[in-house]
């Protein structure tokens, strides 16, 4: 079904059962035969124990003898996956079908083959990294799934190999599927029927850029200025729909166009849901990013409770259309599926995607200044409670696969904090005329989605375009290993910091709360549990099942404890139901108010001067003064 998108409004929302761009077969631009380019096939009709055949028609090859390879790590993961751990039983065959040399490798990723310039046809089994029976090491929103006549996860990095030296060559991608199916992506199909679906790539790095989630549709697509946003969702009991999903990215993506200069710089994008029912869960919970998509892994829940962790989560991701889609480094542009080289500019990557995520929510009006604070002020928190707050970030990027992977997360704490301080300063040097949107709009312009930065060079770059003050800045608190002095950066716009605070408020319990196996809350200590915490008499290894009536998980867990603080009364009863020991209990005590100690806080200045307005006005999008 092809679908006519009239752009009436800046988003229009259209349902559908089969979402269909207008279907241009290009093949003057793209050879289909096998001695320019590689030819895949998959019957997803066919999954045998959870494992797919996969047949190659390989492009014509010179060399006597080549390396097929099966990738070890991909972008946006910063760790070593190793797909071809679970590819099983390659074989190379010549035109005539006689069988070539075929010899594993001990790097578990790629497999010699002899006589490769008689090579005509590939094949081998994979199977889906979400039911793998040993341990591995998969980054699991990058791995795959393979639920016969129900769903299929194609992460196309554990599925598709490229040879040694040939990464730059076309491939085509076809796909047999069950009636009824759609393949939704942000590829779009250069053929599509009933039983087969066509996709074309570039290279091997637009073919790992481009998951594909297919089974029974249930799609929703925005149309955003120019731009089609696919929304797919695959929820098995129906919690969750794609045109829920769709109504509540709505203002979000308005946003972000708004906020990005008005035009997204994608012609289509595809938001892939996954929504996990399984008790216990066969994967992680998280979302892998693409310059073109974004795929997600979570639990599925009544979606009315869970929409809002699910538009935050959606919307760091989408931001990564600008990094590293626009602006990148050659070890991420032309990256080596094969050997971890990684950038050093994480805090460009994955940072300042997650502060541009929330910074948009503030400056278009979609959360209150306060709230904003509240989030910058976890950032602190959780960064200089739990990670190592003087690591140099460039050291940390460039070992977070291995030296540094334990520190990986401060990227979305620290990383974004870093963000927070340059665009302060960077308003403060220009009186509030130049901020980090401009400079990301500025640096997009000189590189943009075909060239890359030398990542040696950057910072110099971004002096360029600045100010000399801002090298300083990184070569003190991104290069070197300073602590960042938020009482100075926040304080240029009228915002005070206060390291540690005593306060009398509501609360859970003081309870410590880690995700189990499961995906569900779990109290995971009771050393630092507070009065209120030993009336309602938590336990460790209490798992959390709902809070005064609400369903509970690790997920939505920080979210239900926010509300129940915020509306509290004296004299209310809190009620939360654990299980315990396989038994189900009911906890409950009359809310009291505790002492506790509040660190890590970010405050507005009620005496905050012209001058810090105007740089706070600058940053948050504000009309406050005096």
């Amino acid at each position: 079904m092809i679908l006519t998108i009239f752009a009436a409004k800046p988003i229009q929302i259209m349902n559908t059962r089969f979402f269909s761009m207008v279907v241009i077969a290009i093949f003057s631009c793209f050879a289909a035969s096998a001695q320019n380019s590689y030819r895949y096939s998959v019957d997803l009709t066919k999954p045998v124990k959870d494992e797919l055949k996969i047949e190659l028609l390989a492009p014509r090859i010179t060399k006597p003898v080549i390396l097929f390879y099966i990738p070890k790590i991909v972008p946006g993961t910063y760790t070593n996956s190793d797909f071809g751990k679970f590819v099983h039983n390659i074989k190379a065959f010549d035109k005539a079908g006689k069988a070539l040399s075929v010899t594993a490798m001990p790097d578990s990723n790629s497999w010699q083959i002899k006589k490769a310039n008689t090579l005509y046809r590939v094949e081998y089994t994979v199977e889906d990294t979400w039911d793998a029976a040993f341990k591995h090491g998969v980054y699991e929103m990058a791995g795959t799934n393979f639920e016969e006549n129900k769903n299929f996860v194609l992460n196309t990095c554990g599925i598709f190999g490229y040879f040694e030296g040939m990464k730059k060559m076309p491939f085509e991608l076809n796909f047999t599927k069950p009636a009824g199916f759609y393949g939704s992506s942000g590829l779009v199909p250069v053929n599509i029927s009933a039983t087969k679906d066509v996709f074309h790539c570039d290279n091997a790095d637009h073919l790992y850029d481009s998951p594909i989630m297919f089974c029974i549709p249930d799609t929703t697509v925005l149309k955003v200025g120019v731009t089609d946003v696919l929304v797919s969702v695959y929820s098995p009991k129906k919690l969750i729909t794609s045109k829920f999903v769709a109504q509540n990215l709505e203002n979000l993506l308005n946003a972000a166009k708004n906020y990005l200069g008005g035009k997204l710089p994608v012609n289509k994008y595809a938001f892939l849901y996954y929504f996990n029912s399984e008790q216990p869960m066969v994967q992680g919970q998280g979302a892998w990013e693409h310059s073109y998509s974004s795929f997600y892994s979570l639990p599925e829940l009544p979606q009315d409770r869970f929409i809002s962790k699910v538009v935050d989560i959606s919307s760091h991701e989408f931001f990564h259309i600008v990094t590293p889609l626009n602006i990148c480094s050659k070890e991420v542009r032309e990256f080596n599926f094969n050997t971890t080289i990684l950038s050093k500019h994480l805090w460009l990557y994955e940072g300042s995607t997650e502060y541009d995520a929330h910074h948009t929510q503030v400056t278009q009006g979609l959360i209150s200044s306060e709230e904003y604070l509240k989030r910058l002020s976890q950032e602190i928190l959780v960064s200089r409670k739990y990670y190592n707050d003087t690591l140099s970030f460039t050291e940390l990027s460039l070992g977070s696969a291995d030296k540094h992977k334990e520190q990986y997360g401060n990227v979305y704490q620290k990383g974004a904090l870093i963000s927070a301080c340059l665009d302060i300063y960077l308003e403060k040097l220009t009186e509030g005329n130049y901020g980090l949107h401009n400079l990301k709009h500025d640096l997009s312009l000189k590189y943009g989605p075909t060239n890359y930065f030398k990542d040696d060079e950057l910072f110099d770059e971004i002096t360029k375009l600045t100010l000399p003050e801002v090298r300083m800045f990184f070569a003190k608190y991104v290069e070197g290993n300073e602590a960042l002095p938020y009482e100075t950066f926040f304080g240029m716009a009228g915002v005070n910091y206060i390291p540690k605070r005593e306060v009398t408020a509501f609360t859970i319990g003081g309870i410590s709360i880690r995700p189990n196996e499961q995906g569900k809350a779990s109290v995971a200590g009771v050393a630092k549990m507070n009065e209120f915490g030993k009336k309602m008499g938590y336990k460790t290894g209490d798992v959390l099942l709902s809070i005064n009536g609400e369903e509970v998980n690790a997920v939505n867990f920080p979210t239900l404890a926010a509300k129940f603080t915020a509306t509290a009364k004296e004299g209310d009863t809190l009620s939360v139901k654990v299980k315990r020991n396989e038994e189900e209990l009911m906890l409950a005590a009359p809310v009291v108010k505790i002492t506790k100690t509040e660190e890590y806080v970010l405050e507005f200045d009620a005496a905050a001067d012209a001058e810090q307005l105007k740089i706070r006005n600058a940053w948050l999008n504000t009309q406050c003064g005096k």
